[in-house]
């Protein structure tokens, strides 16, 4: 007996090889996500305090892999001059993540009284990873944007999230037992070796996957310099204003995303256990159940409505992690956040990806998305994290210093840093959106009329199963 064919998107149209495709990229993520959780999460944050670190050097250890993405134009120059697209994909890929086996490893083979030795070959490690990442990011990009038909990218790439989100879940709760169930320098081995060999997995699923052709060139495109690629991407305005906008974006973001972590082990003083439950598993359960409605909401309203919508109501939510401290009422807190992003930051994400790679074209494509990466990566992440640990030794501990409480809360230096984000991630939302990030034709609706649209249909829908269930 033949074995029930598994449809997990709109296949009508798709060879069979394109479909065996998409389901192995879908695979593949099953394994990345638990490398990624591990290798950007409490594990991440734990070990560096663990080995000593001050909030500077801390943000600037978080930041080394985004100031590696200006390879990321080198690697796109590089990508369409060979159009080797699967050795690029493959060959980098297994280098950034077997990387992380040693790195799990080092307080085994250096000394505690080498501290400064430490640090410099975590560092090391780290700037292999990083300078591994933006080859295979281009290639899977450029690979993602031929591969995947734009009339379905909304709805695949919401099953694609759901099912890595599932795993996430699983090897979340997985590694946050590892973490407090052992002493600290063997949990942090255990968790690393882990995300090396999930990471190499996620890599080798590639092997599978049908590599399409490159859009072909003419011979002056094909004698093109990498200044004239290059140019071809900034002349193209509207893009270079989505592009302004993300790194902006993402500067806010990251200017307190890593210490969010360290202010809930430290200040929080929850768990592990607790952290991953907070940040990660109940966010990606409300993202389960809500990814698949965003999905066929971007397909028929647009990318820029639903990407004002989420983050319009999301961008207070860092005013809230000022009054989380060392009591009950922060575990509520931090629920209604966890809550609020797992069920809007999924609808933002699908909209921004769906921008960076409909917005591109077929040639030079794999150079949009590189500049893209370069720039969010390098101004928004990387000096949103080094600015953030900047600003906690040298500005804010003088603020904490003068112990000023808010509705009986004492404000710590992170307290300070939680406001500055939330006031740039509002201005971001309500000013610099509207302006920079184009609108497509689908839909003229706004934000406010596509929420009154889903509240509505909710509601019918939900009346709907109430009078079924009478009749039944």
């Amino acid at each position: 007996m033949r074995l029930p064919r598994l449809v997990l998107f709109d296949e009508q149209g798709l060879d069979n090889q394109t479909i065996r495709s998409l389901k192995l990229m879908i695979l593949a993520v099953v394994f990345g996500i638990v490398h990624f959780n591990v290798v950007s999460g409490i594990a991440f944050a734990g070990y560096l305090r663990a080995l000593g670190v001050s909030d500077f050097v801390f943000g600037l250890l978080f930041a080394i892999g985004p100031m590696m993405s200006p390879l990321q134009l080198a690697a796109s120059y590089l990508l369409e001059r060979s159009r080797k697209r699967r050795g690029m994909l493959i060959g980098a890929g297994l280098a950034q993540r077997l990387i992380w086996l040693p790195f799990g490893l080092v307080p085994f083979f250096i000394p505690m009284e080498y501290l400064t030795m430490r640090i410099w070959m975590v560092s090391l490690f780290l700037f292999i990873s990083a300078f591994s990442g933006p080859f295979m990011n281009i290639a899977f990009q450029s690979l993602a944007a031929d591969i995947i038909p734009e009339n379905i990218r909304g709805r695949y790439f919401a099953v694609r999230m759901r099912i890595f989100t599932v795993f996430g879940i699983i090897g979340g709760i997985f590694t946050a037992w590892i973490l407090d169930s052992f002493s600290p320098f063997y949990s942090y081995a255990l968790v690393f070796t882990l995300a090396a060999v999930m990471g190499t997995i996620d890599v080798i699923c590639f092997f599978g996957v049908k590599f399409p052709e490159m859009a072909t060139r003419s011979d002056e495109e094909e004698s093109m310099s990498f200044l004239e690629m290059l140019g071809t991407v900034v002349k193209n305005k509207p893009y270079m204003r989505f592009i302004l906008f993300m790194t902006l974006w993402f500067f806010a973001l990251s200017l307190s995303g890593p210490f969010l972590l360290v202010h809930l082990r430290e200040g929080v003083m929850l768990s592990n256990t607790l952290i991953t439950v907070a940040v990660q598993i109940l966010p990606n359960i409300c993202a389960v159940l809500i990814v698949s409605r965003w999905g066929r909401v971007l397909d028929s309203h647009g990318n820029k409505t639903v990407m004002q919508l989420a983050n319009g109501i999301l961008c207070f939510s860092p005013f809230l992690w000022i009054f989380t401290t060392n009591n009950n009422v922060s575990v509520v807190l931090i629920m209604i956040i966890a809550l609020s992003n797992g069920l809007l930051l999924p609808g933002f994400d699908l909209g921004v990806n769906n921008i960076m790679l409909g917005s591109a074209p077929k040639l030079n494509r794999s150079m949009y998305i590189a500049l893209y990466f370069t720039c969010v990566s390098i101004l928004g992440m990387a000096l949103g994290n080094a600015t953030g640990g900047w600003l906690l030794d040298h500005v804010f501990s003088g603020f904490e210093a003068q112990n000023i409480s808010l509705i009986g809360v004492q404000l710590t230096r992170y307290s300070y840093l939680f406001a500055l984000t939330a006031v740039l991630r509002c201005l971001i939302v309500y000013v610099a959106l509207p302006r920079m990030v184009p609108r497509e034709e689908k839909s003229n609706m706004s934000a406010l009329d596509l929420l009154r649209d889903i509240i509505s249909s909710t509601r019918k829908r939900l009346r709907w199963r109430r009078n079924w269930n009478t009749l039944r």
